[in-house]
């Protein structure tokens, strides 16, 4: 009897995703703290009452079958999500709690699996096992998404599954509609992934009805929320919340002393190490992006129209879609889109290759909460704080790999050239839909 050899690339896949499952249901049951803001939103948004205030949203919590003890800290998990998140998410929140956290685990679950999966596909057939042993990594190590019920989750799927689907030019609605409800769920997260697409003109008409798409979402619900006379004050509820979050202390401020900063990965929290007034930080933090986009535009700009180029960057967004605004280190699933770059890049730049699989992958473990845990704990080691070099180093190691491996992608795309051979791997279906949607 002949044995079937089994394909180990997808073997691994199957067993990440397993992984990925079971430590997500071990704890999402009792957890979800960060869907618990957008389902209740959802409902105000149903209900005719304002997402931005935390006992109305208390009330739908609990009208939808939720328990006090599932709440979550809303001096944490403020709620400053914008209004077309509650509209693309309402469908969910015409459920119960308990189902309605159900539906949003098993979606979840589906579209990161299904993402992973796609990625694989995408990347270089010759070295299928990279890519396959990269989204097993992604797969396995993102629970914690699912047990916080975490809106990125659902963002970064559908943006991942979308650009996919693009760059093969197959199921372009779907993709379409993946596009625009990550962007009216979290914009920061695709937007400029998006923006590629249309000014690389690749299926850059259905590009463009993603943005329209997401445009709309927010409009309508707006127009939903200022219809009620409970909810017609939202906007100036959100700048509330907003200054709250953003004022020292709070959840979003980046600044050093702020403990609850150590898991954020924007760029502020690099830049408040060296200025304390807010508006300085904030403007070099965006200095720092827009050199970052420049430097990415030129060399694009010199780069050809390869499908190879495209992946490359892809790959670079992918890495400076997280350093503009607020993201917290779960955000860094992005990468998952970058896989397919990093393995190109394995292939045809062994040395270089081999540096940015690393770096992408310790850019995704946040380690700092246990080094800050340890160095509160230990008075002699306290005196490092205030050394900005070695904070950064301590505190801040993933946003500083996230801007080495940025730079790495600037470097990949000026080095590697497109070369179509059948060792590294072709893009048959790739290539002629790129210009095809060129055209």
């Amino acid at each position: 009897m002949k044995l079937i050899k089994p394909d180990m690339p997808l073997l691994m896949l199957c067993i990440s995703a397993f992984i990925f499952a079971m430590v997500g249901q071990q704890r999402v049951f009792h957890a979800s703290n960060d869907f618990v803001p957008v389902y209740t939103g959802a409902r105000c948004l149903l209900h005719g009452c304002n997402p931005y205030n935390t006992s109305q949203l208390e009330q739908q919590f609990f009208a939808g079958g939720g328990h006090a003890a599932e709440l979550p800290s809303w001096d944490i998990d403020v709620p400053v999500y914008p209004p077309s998140t509650f509209l693309a998410l309402s469908p969910v929140a015409l459920l119960g709690f308990p189902a309605a956290r159900l539906l949003w685990f098993l979606l979840n679950c589906c579209l990161f699996v299904t993402a992973a999966g796609l990625v694989v596909w995408l990347s270089p057939r010759s070295h299928r096992w990279l890519a396959a042993a990269l989204a097993s990594y992604f797969l396995a190590t993102a629970g914690i998404l699912l047990v916080l019920g975490q809106p990125a989750t659902f963002a970064i799927s559908s943006v991942v599954i979308a650009s996919c689907l693009f760059l093969r030019r197959r199921l372009l609605p779907l993709g379409v509609l993946l596009f625009t409800l990550s962007l009216a769920v979290k914009p920061q997260i695709g937007g400029l992934i998006v923006v590629y697409f249309l000014v690389r003109r690749i299926a850059w008409r259905h590009a463009a009805v993603a943005l329209a798409g997401a445009s709309a979402f927010l409009l309508s619900a707006s127009l939903i929320l200022r219809a009620h006379p409970a909810s017609e004050d939202w906007p100036s509820t959100l700048r509330a919340n907003l200054f709250a979050t953003l004022s020292p202390g709070g959840s979003a401020d980046p600044r050093p002393e702020n403990q609850q900063s150590t898991g954020d990965i924007n760029l502020q929290t690099l830049t408040s190490i060296f200025f304390t007034d807010a508006s300085s930080f904030n403007v070099a933090a965006y200095g720092v992006f827009l050199a970052l986009l420049l430097a990415g535009i030129l060399v694009t700009v010199q780069a050809d129209q390869s499908p190879e180029a495209h992946l490359l960057a892809l790959g670079a967004l992918s890495i400076l879609s997280l350093t503009p605004v607020y993201h917290r280190f779960y955000d860094t699933r992005l990468l998952l889109l970058s896989v397919p770059a990093v393995v190109l890049v394995f292939a045809k730049r062994r040395s270089l290759g081999i540096f940015m699989t690393i770096l992408t992958v310790v850019a995704t473990i946040s380690v700092q909460y246990r080094v800050q845990r340890f160095l509160l704990q230990h008075a002699q080691w306290q005196n490092v704080l205030p050394r900005k070099f070695l904070f950064i180093v301590l505190l801040r190691q993933q946003n500083l790999e996230l801007l080495i491996l940025f730079c790495l992608y600037l470097v990949a795309m000026l080095s590697v050239r497109s070369r179509r051979s059948a060792e590294l791997g072709s893009y048959p279906i790739l290539e002629p839909a790129i210009a095809q949607g060129q055209r």
